[in-house]
């Protein structure tokens, strides 16, 4: 993920993260997916949902599941912006990379809760 981040700045890299939701939230991958938003690729990602399709077939077939997504955000905070909370969805976690000048500065993760905040902190451990 955060690799990815550096190779695609300025714009923002987008991905699926894979995993398992059973007793505890595990990533066990996560997978790079395209940005197809050509008109704002530098601050909006889309993910071609014929990506989600395929990567969510491999993940059952596995015994997984998509439990998120991950992002950056091009010398701008690890927070969720406006379009990402406009297009939250509920119950997945969201990491959000960080980059400066090119490099990593920052990834926090964060989970989807349209009941309390659109938002809330989600601890995050990368290994």
């Amino acid at each position: 993920m955060l690799r990815h981040a550096e190779e695609t700045y300025p714009n923002e890299c987008c991905g699926i993260l894979v995993g398992s939701a059973q007793k505890e939230k595990r990533v066990f991958s996560s997978e790079r997916a395209s940005n197809v938003n050509s008109e704002r690729a530098k601050d909006r990602y889309i993910i071609d949902p014929k990506e989600i399709y395929a990567i969510d077939r491999q993940c059952r077939a596995q015994g997984l599941d998509i439990i998120g997504f991950y992002h950056s955000h091009p010398d701008h905070p690890d927070r969720p912006s406006d379009f990402d909370r406009e297009w939250g969805q509920m119950g997945y976690s969201y990491v959000i990379i960080s980059v400066k000048s090119g490099k990593v500065a920052s990834v926090k993760g964060w989970i989807f809760d349209e009941e309390n905040e659109p938002f809330k902190e989600e601890k995050l451990k990368i290994g």
